[in-house]
């Protein structure tokens, strides 16, 4: 597996694994049993790069909740360092399934220790802003991320779908280390980020949602 140095030094897989779609989005969970093998048999392969969020839940087949990063941290739990974990805030699915966005420092608090225990870790390796939240200032957010550093909670941090002013903002208080943005042959329109990422040494995380 070749690897990548996203931002200054989080090396990683050049291919990730996404594990939303194990609990998340896609109708029933997934057997968690048959879940965790897949996770298993992918850093046997040499993935090193895990990807969950706070906010992938979805409902078991008996009506049970199920948890990503539970099921992401029973799975890595043997090999937790030897592989790099990332994670979500800053976003929670109303009843209606619509993402409400909330960056708040207090829920940001609450979001990282909720992450740890259920990750089964005491540090993420990255942790992204998951979607920009208008009411919360980027500087404001990236001071809770430097925070969250010098308390050794976090190693890096990101921000997923953000707009370059965002970033801009955000970068000059705390430095980013990747954004994780839709990009494929059909969704192009963040390549206009590319320079301003190669300026600031921030790395790009592409992701793409497959609809069946």
């Amino acid at each position: 597996m070749k690897k990548r140095i996203l931002g200054k030094d989080l090396e990683v897989s050049a291919i990730g694994l996404g594990t939303m779609g194990f609990t998340h989005a896609y109708g029933t969970a997934m057997d968690e049993k048959e879940a965790e093998k897949a996770i298993q048999a992918a850093a046997h392969m040499g993935y090193t790069f895990f990807d969950t969020a706070e906010c992938y839940i979805g409902e078991r087949e008996d009506g049970t909740t199920a948890y990503n990063e539970d099921l992401v941290g029973a799975a890595l739990q043997e090999v937790r360092h030897e592989i790099k974990i990332a994670s979500k805030f800053g976003v929670h699915h109303n009843q209606e399934g619509k993402l409400v966005m909330d960056s708040r420092p207090e829920i940001i608090r609450k979001s990282i220790e909720g992450s740890l225990t259920k990750l089964k870790t005491d540090y993420l390796d990255l942790y992204y802003q998951h979607r920009i939240d208008p009411k919360i200032p980027a500087e404001e957010v990236a001071g809770v991320m430097s925070e969250l550093m010098q308390e050794g909670k976090i190693l890096h941090w990101g921000i997923s779908e953000t707009t370059e002013e965002y970033l801009r903002k955000a970068h000059a208080v705390c430095p980013v280390t990747c954004i994780e943005n839709r990009y494929s042959m059909m969704a192009r329109w963040y390549e206009n980020m590319f320079p301003v990422l190669e300026e600031l040494n921030i790395g790009y995380v592409a992701f793409q949602n497959i609809s069946l």
